[in-house]
């Protein structure tokens, strides 16, 4: 009997590691970036994929809630072709990877990060020669930190918006780099915080269009044509930015749209 009590602690201390995280965690997996797209479509919902180096070539969509973690800067490359990674389920989180290559169609908006669901997470990427950089369509409650995005090497008007917000609201964009892309669209958005950026080498820094209740501070908008436009939009309080060295004055913007 002696022995038979001494077993019973052991068990349920290996249940309680299975279970880390709280009720409703997922699995943890490791995996290269090669392998991942098969990962994902094997994975349940709430499991934490971390990607070990690699390099992963083609389109790749998250339809399913899942953490991906990059470690080493795993590579996702969308070949020139299409939007590189397309994130489709509430609460996916996506950080340290390099995203790059995508597509070069304006009309079909390819990108390197496309979210269409609520409450993603998109933190500590690298986003290279890709047309729009981090395109969010209806995705409340979504947050967009600390990555930095270049765009491809294309006359400006022909290069996607590095970061393009589109009717999503309660939005978080902080302390995001952005070099030599078009512009940092935010539209038909409400309760926007747009913190700590440094947007430069662009067209317009900041375009914002009908969205009420931003919060735009400690911005860096610097070497762009223009500086920022608040357009069409209420209660913004726009505070402690640094807006410089533009090089077009407000009578060119009809030959900056063109």
């Amino acid at each position: 009997m002696r022995r038979f009590s001494l077993l019973i602690p052991l068990f349920f201390l290996l249940v309680s590691v299975g279970r880390v995280g709280g009720q409703g965690s997922g699995h943890e997996i490791i995996v290269t970036a090669d392998k991942l797209a098969e990962t994902v479509a094997q994975a349940s919902e709430g499991d934490i994929i971390n990607v070990s180096g690699g390099t992963y070539y083609g389109s790749l969509e998250i339809d399913k809630r899942l953490t991906i973690n990059g470690q080493d800067w795993p590579v996702l490359d969308g070949d020139g072709e299409g939007t590189v990674l397309k994130l489709t389920a509430p609460g996916t989180i996506v950080r340290d990877f390099v995203v790059r290559n995508s597509g070069s169609s304006l009309d079909q908006e390819n990108a390197g990060i496309a979210v269409e669901a609520n409450d993603i997470t998109i933190e500590n990427n690298r986003l290279e020669e890709t047309l729009f950089g981090i395109y969010l369509r209806d995705a409340n409650g979504s947050t967009i930190r600390n990555n930095h995005i270049t765009s491809k090497d294309l006359d400006v008007p022909r290069r996607g918006d590095p970061i393009r917000v589109w009717f999503s609201t309660d939005v978080l964009i902080e302390d995001n780099v952005v070099e030599r892309g078009r512009d940092v669209v935010l539209w038909y958005s409400e309760r926007l915080t747009v913190r700590g950026n440094e947007v430069s080498d662009g067209r317009y820094g900041l375009h914002f269009m009908y969205c009420d209740d931003a919060l735009i501070e400690n911005n860096r908008l610097l070497h762009n044509s223009v500086g920022t436009f608040l357009m069409y939009s209420r209660r913004l309080n726009m505070q402690h930015n640094t807006i410089a060295y533009n090089r077009q004055r407000f009578e060119g913007y009809k030959k900056l749209t063109q």
